[in-house]
């Protein structure tokens, strides 16, 4: 009995370190092929004036639409502010798809442009 506790321990142990923290049996192969095989985006972001928030409610209500849209890394909706700063993959979204996203929420929003420092 002792034998056969021993035996499914090491089977149990060598089992385990071929699976990864997904759940998934992973090889370092594996990865290297996938980063070859397929080209990633770097990801962009882009900082938006939102309109029409009036409470906290109505920023969550912005950023559970957001989560549902795929190419949309990270996000941050702030009220008070009425700002949103969204990071995406620009092969996947870009930031006219997102500010219709905003508007089919029901709000408006329009890209904040970043002001060049004049050199002194």
């Amino acid at each position: 009995m002792k034998n056969i506790l021993i035996i499914s321990g090491i089977f149990l142990f060598f089992a385990g370190s071929q699976i990864c923290g997904c759940g998934n049996s992973c090889s370092t192969a594996n990865a290297q092929t996938l980063s070859v095989n397929q080209a990633v985006s770097e990801p962009k972001t882009v900082n938006l004036k939102i309109t029409g928030m009036t409470c906290a409610g109505c920023s969550n209500h912005i950023s559970v639409a957001l989560k549902k849209v795929d190419g949309i890394i990270e996000h941050k909706v702030e009220y008070p502010g009425n700002l949103a700063s969204i990071q995406y993959d620009p092969s996947k979204k870009n930031p006219e798809a997102i500010i219709k996203v905003i508007e089919e929420t029901g709000y408006k929003a329009e890209i904040i442009k970043e002001t060049q420092k004049k050199k002194s």
